[in-house]
């Protein structure tokens, strides 16, 4: 098997720490590619350019960092990866710590766009076809939503995403804190999803999350010795 990734990506990440806990190094190639790219060798397996990928031995393409590790779990069950119907904490922690990664994930994307791009688009109602405003630099264009929708100018920050994910953030760490007596050290996928997006604060400094949240802290930290997790930091 073939694990496409990219060292900086916490979804790839996930998955990377996924095999290693599995102890299912031996039997999967991990292959570095990069992303945004069209002539990454990573387009010749999926088509959607995503990273993690996994290209089985049956020949299928697993993306989707939990489709493929709940697909690894398979090859080494007797470590329990992945939460049951029998573990509902666990199930319930798995999609607040996948809602919690996203939104720090779209932070980071906006803390690191340019000001300075000038191309603007306008998205605008449903149906028809694309249409630029005369002298404008404006495109009309196809809509799912039923109202006028109108985008940032291309890589200019957002205030409002980023104050939108400020809050998520913020709201996800105190509940964090609350639970961080049922937060153990096993490698769960919950766990490893947590400690991945954590991880991000490398390239977040705005976040600042330690000083309020000390038991989670406390938590990570020791979570973050694990040797599957020292391997996959990512560098920025």
């Amino acid at each position: 098997m073939k694990l496409f990734y990219t060292p900086n990506s916490p979804y790839a990440r996930i998955a990377r720490v996924a095999v290693l806990e599995l102890r299912l190094g031996d039997r999967i190639e991990m292959q570095k590619v990069t992303v945004r790219d069209p002539n990454s060798n990573l387009l010749n397996y999926n088509p959607t350019g995503k990273v993690p990928t996994l290209a089985t031995d049956d020949g299928f393409i697993l993306s989707e960092t939990r489709i493929i590790c709940v697909y690894l779990n398979h090859f080494n069950p007797k470590i329990k990866l992945i939460a049951d119907i029998s573990h509902a904490f666990l199930q319930q922690l798995e999609g607040i710590t996948g809602g919690f990664l996203d939104g720090i994930a779209v932070w980071v994307r906006e803390i690191r766009r340019s000001r300075n791009r000038p191309l603007a688009k306008v998205t605008f109602a449903r149906g028809g076809k694309g249409k630029r405003l005369k002298g404008k630099g404006f495109l009309l264009a196809l809509s799912p939503y039923p109202f006028p929708h109108f985008c940032k100018k291309s890589n200019e920050q957002s205030p409002g995403i980023i104050e939108l994910e400020q809050s998520r953030a913020l709201r996800v760490l105190d509940y964090f804190e609350k639970i961080s007596d049922k937060l153990d050290q096993t490698p769960k996928l919950a766990h490893i999803t947590l400690a991945s997006a954590l991880g991000l604060e490398i390239r977040l400094p705005e976040l600042q999350w330690r000083q309020n949240y000390p038991k989670l802290a406390c938590w990570y930290d020791e979570f973050s010795e694990r040797p599957s997790l020292q391997v996959t930091k990512p560098d920025s």
